[in-house]
């Protein structure tokens, strides 16, 4: 079976590498083509300014991707194509930064504060939800769209936004840039988006090599720490403008690899309370147009 996966998920680069160094893959019968784009910083330059403006998603129909992406974008994707959710996993942090210097203590103190973000990515509906979670009004919240995160590091430290969120890899980048510091952080929620007509079977093996991966990961997370640190050096690499301020020695001395979640089947439950935000939210008219793949009921909600 060949399969085309692309995802915005920095730390299922590494799964992806030891799934495919160990031959997991090749022992489910899958020759995945796979891909990774940096999350929420796609260059839509020649069709609009972000994913919203573009007909990315059609794309992605006409070439049969399967792709993981932030669990918002899968259900509005799913309420909007004919495509299905077939997996659910969790990332690291979704963390928001301020300015090493600013006076924001916590998250209160952002109230009615600017925050950068990338439109219609996962910032664009997690921080709003995490926000309206944490006890904030509507007219508390001040979202500013800055396109890269190699941007939003860059306005922050010049005060353009008073704060901004990301995901992996920049998360560890900020947590060892010494211009920043973090005021709040918390899980992110993903999920695998399919064509409708995909072989479930074929999902389970994927799901399999890629879990057979995250055993051996968990098992020793020391023995995987460098192939991390090199993956995040080399994402640094692509500006170094904007990573000039990261502590990459102290990286190297401290850096903790963390355990992984599991990639398991639509986790119904979480979904549905997922896509009631966003019906309440205007971004999805039918929560029944949001089609998910019949599994296992998978691990409790995290």
């Amino acid at each position: 079976m060949s399969v085309d996966i692309a995802h915005e998920y920095f730390t299922w680069e590494l799964v992806q590498e030891v799934a495919t160094e160990n031959g997991y893959f090749e022992e489910e019968g899958i020759e995945p083509d796979l891909s990774y784009f940096a999350p929420g910083t796609q260059d839509f330059s020649d069709q609009g300014e972000n994913a919203y403006e573009t007909d990315w998603w059609d794309e992605l129909d006409e070439q049969g991707e399967t792709h993981g992406v932030c669990e918002w974008n899968a259900i509005q994707e799913a309420s909007e194509t004919d495509r299905t959710i077939v997996g659910s996993y969790s990332e690291w942090d979704r963390v928001l930064f301020v300015a090493e210097d600013a006076p924001y203590e916590s998250i209160e103190d952002l109230k009615g504060e600017s925050i950068g973000i990338n439109t219609y990515a996962t910032s664009f509906y997690s921080i709003p939800e995490m926000l309206e979670y944490e006890g904030f009004e509507e007219d508390e919240i001040v979202l500013e769209h800055v396109g890269s995160a190699e941007e939003r590091f860059e306005a922050v430290k010049r005060g353009d936004v008073e704060a901004i969120g990301v995901l992996e890899p920049y998360v560890t980048l900020g947590r060892y840039d010494d211009e920043l510091r973090a005021v709040y952080d918390g899980p992110c929620r993903a999920a695998l988006v399919a064509p409708s007509d995909i072989d479930p079977n074929d999902v389970e093996a994927f799901r399999r090599a890629l879990n057979r991966a995250v055993e051996d990961i968990n098992a020793d997370l020391e023995g995987y720490r460098d192939q991390y640190i090199d993956l995040l050096e080399e994402a640094a690499k692509r500006d170094p403008d904007a990573f000039e301020d990261v502590d990459f020695d102290g990286l190297r001395a401290d850096f903790e690899l963390r355990q992984f979640l599991p990639v398991r089947a639509p986790d119904s439950e979480r979904i549905e309370g997922t896509t009631e935000w966003m019906v309440e939210s205007g971004y999805v008219d039918d929560p029944d147009d949001v089609e998910t793949l019949e599994g296992e009921q998978p691990p409790a909600s995290d």
